[in-house]
């Protein structure tokens, strides 16, 4: 395994990395006087490699659906879960419906699968995240093949949007029109980056990954959808609304569409913050030695 060392000579400060993973650091100060010496040390588990900690397949069974019924429109949503409770499916024609996971979280990676399993429609699929209420949230929606309904047009493709309603009850502020409309804003809908054109739709039976990169950099997002080895968008949008939120499976007007194997990975702080957080040790060590001395 590798070692790094790191030496402040006026200070008496070293830090040492050992090992392979996870790595540790042993960092010692020892400070003498003409009387004693205070010795100062502080195990702190790091890791180097990666800026995120080890993900565990999420239990969805926690988890929360809820639909916005509008009147006129279509069913409530009906979610699904399956033996072990990593996937689950949602199985209606429903009017725009969520399945949450009633954690509000920054800072984190989000990987999983998902797919229409049978066809009999072309409508959206998607995720919400930054999720405050019902009114207030990111969506990134996925359209099969171009469709009017409800007085706008849907075009094909993948769309990443931001709602933002006054009263946080979604079916007050909120329309089946804003939740169909994919191209121009539109009431408390604001249209923040697309990716369509007529060959940008899903297909059925296709199992998709999806990657969601959630304010790790502070202000910004990044959704990457693959198919396979192809990347088929992967696209980074500055904005700071919702720098928090609930995370949740969405779709629109579309049944039959399952998520699956889904993890979260909290990210750690970088190297850099951790060296503040030696720099911190140092100085309470420092204090401590002082406080012998003057007794």
């Amino acid at each position: 395994p590798s070692v790094i060392s790191m030496v402040t000579p006026s200070s008496g400060v070293q830090a040492q990395e050992a090992g392979s993973s996870p790595d540790f650091y042993m960092l010692e100060r020892t400070m003498a006087s003409r009387s004693a010496s205070f010795r100062f040390a502080a195990p702190i588990v790091l890791v180097l490699s990666a800026t995120a900690a080890v993900a565990d397949p999420i239990d969805l069974t926690p988890w929360t659906a809820l639909t916005l019924d509008f009147p006129g429109g279509q069913s409530a949503g009906r979610w699904v879960l399956e033996p072990g409770a990593t996937a689950v499916k949602q199985v209606v024609n429903a009017d725009p419906s969520f399945f949450l996971n009633n954690v509000n979280q920054t800072s984190i990676k989000i990987d999983g699968t998902w797919q229409v399993v049978s066809g009999g429609d072309d409508d959206y699929m998607g995720f919400v995240f930054g999720y405050q209420n019902s009114s207030n949230f990111y969506a990134f929606d996925w359209k099969k093949s171009g469709q009017s309904y409800v007085g706008q047009y849907a075009a094909e493709g993948m769309t990443i949007k931001r709602f933002t309603g006054a009263t946080g009850d979604g079916l007050v502020d909120l329309s089946l029109a804003e939740f169909w409309e994919n191209e121009d804003n539109l009431g408390d809908m604001t249209v923040l980056a697309t990716n369509h054109a007529t060959d940008k739709g899903w297909v059925d039976g296709r199992l998709y990954d999806f990657h969601l990169d959630y304010n790790v950099v502070a202000g910004q997002f990044t959704i990457v959808v693959k198919d396979g080895a192809t990347t088929l968008w992967d696209k980074t949008v500055v904005d700071n609304t919702f720098n928090s939120g609930q995370f949740g499976f969405y779709n629109n007007s579309q049944q039959n569409v399952r998520y699956a194997g889904f993890e979260f990975t909290p990210v750690v702080p970088e190297p850099e913050t951790y060296m503040l957080m030696l720099a911190g040790l140092f100085v309470v060590g420092g204090i401590a030695a002082k406080r012998r001395r003057a007794g």
